[in-house]
């Protein structure tokens, strides 16, 4: 019996890793080690934040010293802050390493290691924290790490300094700011966005039903089609479609002496007349207020009478648009079920767009998107009649798209995991964490050759262009490696000459920097001819690609944005360029050299050079003052982002349309829609430029920008006479102003949901600015009188997004993961008065210290409350998702 326990004793020891015999295992499980991240200050350092990182052992075995843990981090942390007990690493843009030194002890299950540090920039919240942690064990072993971020129960937790005037978003603090808003009868709005020009009714009605015929003019077969598949989805049969017949001079027939057109579908519907139970499409003149627009500016006329709807564009575009507005007319109920006839109030709409261009960028660098994420951001972008798409394709943190020539870009630029040599993919970089495999991160993946040319066309059928943006020279980190990689193999496989002939890096350039976003490594020579060489194959690429799927392509945007100081300092090339180019006298001059290039090249090819404001200014010598660049004047597009309220670098678009430049204005206090919404710690987005929330495009005045600069990024108020002696937009100015467009940068976009969720509803509102860039309330002098009349305008708009838009996305294209407004909320006398900033949303509300749902109770009027110690609520949109929980707690003094 004795010899039997010996035996089986001396089993469980020789196989620990076995079930039964109560071992421990070999090696740390994920998510055994947790990290809670807090930040325990803002208010100590006027550069710094102070936090901690509390390392615990939630596992069942001892945390010896064989371990490293990597981590990201949005901040530059200060490395002589590290605790004794371990040491804090930067090893390249946000990603971080700790490691246990001498003084570690090994921590038994359950108890913990305290990391204090420093690190600067405020951290206010929860996205702020760490993110994507692991540990690497000695042996090679890796295990994720659990993250707890916060509590934020403090000012100086949810605050970026003592300055700071912009309030948190409390229930008491969202009420005061609903409290202009009144819900509006559905005769008090406008039904469709963005607003047209003219709109008045005029007899009708007309009766949509699986019986209406779609007939069209030669060359409108893809706005046909597209509205035939729409109309499907609503009356559940997908009406037929005609071709209209010409007259031999190629003027549209009468409807009384039209000849059959071909018929497209197989219905036997030949010869009916145009006017008869029909939907048609054709283009030629529109008027729009008494002016005849020429073609090419988008307008159209829509026209729904009792026996049938004409649309006229000025163009293909026009009739496009002319659909959108006829969808957008629909009934909004009619989207959450099908509806086999509809009834239409006879109406005329006449309609062109304020800017010709009305632009959404999307980086898919920081964080890759698929091709269904982005199709479904084209949906709604066209819905809403946006018409370009600035496609973010490349970045420090990955390159998206497959170029033949070069397939490291994709395979190695393309991808992120735990790696100490960068050989088969770039390190980590915002949460992406250890594994490589797209299934696992959103850090990896790339679009192939075919893919985006099926994005392309799916983007051209809607009538947005896309602007495709390879940023260089800085931004370049993702190529660099890549093709640092490729120089490697090439010269391993004896292909020396090969290998030099699209070298992007400088093997001899010791230049020490640090860009904004904290890389050491990550802008591209631009003293050898070997780089020129590498980006106009890139662009040819991307001009076959265009052709190929038969999109437009007027533009490349190549970026320029944030070169560091120290760049090519010690480039033994760039001397050398310096020495034998009698137009480059110091290394300051490169950047113009490198634009100068550039330009030539995409203009050879017939395209137009588009980059961030960089390249557009220049700092004069004799007042340090930003002015306009005159070297490229009429030759490229700048794009206008860094105006952020308080900064002094207001008038930068001003500045450049008045000396020439075609500009677009980008404004990061506006339209960087991947700031957050709210100061709330629950929020996602960045703060750098303020927050952005759903009214702040809205508020944009385009043509007279200053007056839209009421408080600063802090938020506190700006004195009316702030601007005083800036430059003013002249009227020749007022020409070079081609649109707005907004920005969706994705450093914190860690699920697909994400992308809705900061995108939308802000792009509606964005639209509704491009299109309609002046109104009424804009004109008025005086901020008091003018925030008044704005107050009544955006009441109207926002009632439009609570009644109509946001529930009509709830259904279309299988619905939006849009942003859902949390309410505000008071009591008064006992009494709980609460509202929402898009009137028409269900708020829902509990008692008893549970999380509301959607069937919980609904607010309608004020209701008694008396003697209850909390109160939660969520505003709930038409599928029962809730928006994050407005908490009352009313047991304080």
């Amino acid at each position: 019996m004795i010899a039997t326990i010996r035996f089986f004793l001396f089993l469980c020891l020789a196989l620990m890793t076995a079930s039964g015999c109560g071992s421990e295992p070999d090696s740390f499980r994920d998510n055994e080690i947790r990290l809670h991240w807090e930040v325990t200050s803002n208010f100590q350092h006027e550069t710094y934040a102070y936090n901690e990182l509390r390392l615990v052992n939630n596992g069942t075995r001892e945390l010896g010293g064989d371990w490293s843990l990597y981590f990201n981090f949005m901040r530059l942390i200060d490395a002589e802050w590290s605790p004794d007990e371990a040491d804090i690493t930067h090893i390249n843009g946000d990603f971080y390493r700790i490691t246990p030194t001498v003084f570690f002890d090994p921590l038994p299950p359950g108890d913990e290691l305290v990391i204090p540090f420093r690190a600067r920039g405020a951290t206010i919240l929860e996205v702020d924290g760490p993110d994507g942690a692991y540990l690497v064990f000695d042996d090679g072993h890796i295990a994720t790490a659990e993250i707890v971020r916060g509590p934020f129960e403090r000012p100086e937790q949810w605050h970026r300094s003592p300055d700071d005037a912009v309030p948190l978003a409390t229930a008491e603090v969202l009420y005061e700011k609903n409290r202009d808003l009144t819900l509006l009868s559905p005769f008090e709005m406008t039904n469709i966005v963005p607003t047209p020009v003219s709109m008045r009714g005029a007899g009708g009605p007309f009766t949509l039903s699986s019986e209406t015929l779609i007939r069209h003019e030669e060359g409108l077969e893809n706005e046909a089609s597209f509205l035939a598949q729409s109309l499907e989805q609503i009356l559940g049969t997908r009406p037929g479609k005609a071709l209209l017949g010409e007259s031999p001079d190629g003027s549209l027939h009468e409807s009384q002496n039209e000849s059959p057109g071909e018929y497209r579908d197989e219905t036997d519907v030949y010869g009916m007349p145009d006017n008869a139970n029909t939907i048609r499409l054709a283009t030629g003149t529109v008027s729009v207020d008494g002016t005849r627009r020429d073609a090419g500016e988008e307008a159209y006329r829509l026209e729904i009478t009792d026996t049938g709807i004409e649309i006229t564009g000025i163009d293909a575009a026009g009739v496009f648009y002319g659909i959108q507005s006829l969808r957008s007319f629909l009934p909004v109920d009619i989207w959450f079920a099908e509806a086999p006839v509809i009834e239409l109030p006879g109406t005329v709409i006449f309609d062109a767009p304020g800017f010709p261009y009305r632009g959404l960028h999307l980086d898919v660098s920081r964080n890759f998107q698929s091709v269904e994420t982005v199709k479904k951001l084209l949906d709604v972008m066209a819905f809403y009649k946006l018409n370009r798409f600035h496609f973010h394709l490349t970045d420090d943190e990955g390159w998206r798209l497959a170029i033949n020539a070069f397939p490291e870009l994709a395979e190695i630029g393309g991808r992120r995991g735990h790696t100490l040599d960068e050989r088969e993919h770039l390190l980590p970089s915002y949460g992406s964490g250890p594994w490589p495999d797209a299934e696992s991160s959103m850090g990896t993946g790339w679009y192939t050759r075919q893919e985006y040319i099926d994005i392309l066309r799916y983007a051209a059928e809607r009538h947005i262009e896309v602007v495709p943006e390879i940023d260089v020279p800085g931004h370049a980190r993702a190529a660099l490696v890549a093709m640092q990689n490729r120089y490697e193999r090439l010269l391993d496989e004896g292909r020396d000459e090969e290998a030099e002939r699209y070298r992007i890096h400088d093997p001899h350039d010791t230049s020490e920097y640090m860009s904004i976003q904290r890389w050491t490594d990550n802008v591209i020579n631009v003293c050898q001819e070997s780089t020129y060489r590498f980006l106009r194959t890139v662009y040819d690429e991307l001009i076959d690609m265009h052709s190929e799927a038969g999109a437009p392509l007027s533009s490349i945007h190549i970026g320029g944005d944030e070169v560091p100081d120290g760049v090519w300092e010690e480039s033994p090339q760039c001397h050398d360029l310096i020495r034998r180019d009698d137009s480059v006298d110091s290394v300051d001059d490169l950047m113009d050299y490198f634009f100068a290039r550039s330009q030539a090249d995409l203009a050879k090819r017939g395209l137009t050079m588009a980059a961030w404001e960089e390249f557009s200014l220049i700092r004069d010598p004799e007042t340090g003052q930003m002015v306009p660049n005159p070297l490229f004047i009429g030759e490229a597009i700048p794009y206008v982002w860094s105006n952020i309220w308080g900064t002094g670098t207001e008038s930068y678009s001003y500045q450049l349309a008045n000396a020439g430049y075609q500009i677009l204005m980008n404004h990061a206090s506006n339209f960087y829609f991947d700031l957050s919404y709210q100061k709330h710690p629950e929020e996602a987005g960045l703060f750098w430029a303020g927050f952005v929330d759903t009214r702040d495009p809205y508020a944009f005045i385009p043509f007279d920008l200053y007056k839209s600069g009421v408080r600063d990024y802090l938020g506190r108020p700006m004195p009316e006479d702030v601007f005083d002696g800036y430059p003013q937009l002249t009227d020749e100015g007022r020409e070079n102003i081609l649109g707005l467009q907004a920005q969706l940068w994705s450093e914190t976009f860690r699920t697909p949901d994400r992308v809705e969720y900061m995108a939308l509803p802000r792009i509606i509102v964005l639209a509704e600015r491009a299109w309609v860039p002046e109104q009424g309330w804009m004109e008025y002098e005086d901020r008091a009188d003018r925030l008044e009349a704005m107050s009544g305008a955006w009441n109207e708009f926002s009632n439009r997004l609570g009644q109509r838009e946001l529930p009509r996305l709830d259904h279309m294209n299988g619905g939006y993961a849009y942003r859902i407004p949390p309410p505000g909320a008071v009591v008064r006398d006992g009494m709980l008065h609460a509202n929402v900033a898009h009137p028409g949303f269900e708020i829902r509300y509990t008692t008893d210290g549970t999380e509301p749902l959607e069937h919980s109770l609904r607010y309608e009027d004020p209701v008694a409350v008396y003697g209850i110690p909390e109160i939660r609520l969520r505003t709930f949109d038409t599928r029962g998702r809730g928006s994050r929980t407005s908490t009352l707690n009313l047991t304080g003094p």
